[in-house]
């Protein structure tokens, strides 16, 4: 069982992986490696205006677009995990393509196989496994090596906020949930279940995950929820992030919660994540008028589905994709395309 000291020593080793960009970077299969670029100039409002992107080639020739996240400032980041050693190269797309410091950067990653006597030692089935799949005939849940996976989750909905102090509170329930044998956290990334847009629970000691009305991203939210991911990792259990829950999505809009999505693939998907698109997708809002709620929910049916398409094609990693059903669940359909699910 992994201590807190293990837990905070883990975050800290994680957090020395940032390197500049025209460093040669390197790391192990399943492990993340980080790396930020500056912009060379200001950009107005960059979490709505600017999108960076890595071009990821492998060796033998395959290729991936990896998204970049905004960091505050001028600095934005990205993540990158493989399971197979190996040489990749990289170079970035700026939305911008003006500036000159997000722009057209490259550089390279070596994925080094680890050595046989800490290959053999490594006790965390993320790391040493792999993230998580279904099997090939979609009736049960491995790791990437193909390694069984029993899914026993516990559901934390405000584990992201300012509600579950860390990291000792924090601490002193990931080490009880793995002491009793669980294997996923799930865990509202933002906008938490049973209370109303920006309502002070649902914050972390940053603030809400965006300013307020849905105007930008606030990474400083994001900073806190990344030493939660971590640690979770760390001690072996799944992170299964759920976006928002259902209700959210007329408040912020189809095209802002797009935006919402590609900042957690981008800040999250190298890590061994599993997506819930929304918590209880047809839930309408407590005190939406009766003769509007039908509505409602037929319009939240539609826009997470284009939400979930969007995430398809935006997520380099293709994690496992679910969603939690809302009332009347057996009357109507969660999503529009459920083909977009890989589980329910």
């Amino acid at each position: 069982m992994r201590t807190l000291p293990h837990l905070l020593a883990a975050a800290a080793v994680a957090a020395t992986l940032a390197a500049s960009a025209a460093a040669a970077l390197s790391t192990t299969p399943h492990r993340v490696v980080e790396w930020s670029i500056a912009s060379a100039r200001d950009h107005p409002d960059p979490s709505n205006t600017v999108a960076l992107d890595a071009l990821i080639r492998s060796a033998d020739g395959r290729e991936l677009r990896l998204p970049g996240y905004w960091a505050g400032g001028r600095e934005w980041r990205f993540r990158f995990s493989a399971a197979e050693p190996g040489g990749y190269s990289y170079t970035t797309a700026c939305s911008d393509p003006a500036d000159s410091g997000l722009h057209a950067q490259t550089g390279t990653i070596t994925v080094v196989a680890p050595a046989p006597a800490a290959a053999a030692g490594e006790r965390n089935p993320l790391h040493r496994h792999g993230p998580l799949r279904l099997s090939a005939d979609r009736r049960h849940f491995a790791h990437a090596d193909g390694t069984p996976f029993f899914w026993l989750a516990d559901s934390w909905w405000f584990g992201a906020t300012a509600r579950l102090r860390f990291p000792d509170e924090f601490a002193l329930l990931t080490a009880d949930r793995v002491a009793k044998g669980f294997s996923v956290v799930q865990l509202a990334a933002a906008f938490p279940c049973d209370i109303a847009p920006f309502d002070p629970r649902g914050a972390n000691e940053a603030g809400h995950a965006w300013t307020p009305g849905y105007g930008a991203i606030n990474p400083a939210y994001f900073d806190l929820l990344d030493r939660r991911v971590r640690a979770l990792v760390e001690a072996g259990l799944v992170p299964n992030l759920v976006g928002a829950w259902g209700y959210y999505l007329p408040d912020m809009g189809v095209e802002k919660m797009k935006r919402h999505w590609r900042y957690l693939v981008a800040r999250y998907g190298a890590f061994p994540v599993v997506w819930t698109l929304a918590g209880e997708s047809t839930l309408t809002y407590y005190t939406a008028p009766v003769a509007d709620r039908a509505a409602l929910k037929a319009s939240q049916v539609q826009g997470w589905s284009e939400v979930a398409r969007y995430l398809r094609n935006v997520d380099p990693f293709a994690r496992l994709l679910t969603v939690h059903p809302g009332p009347n669940s057996g009357q109507l359909r969660p999503i529009a395309d459920m083909a977009l699910l890989d589980f329910v």
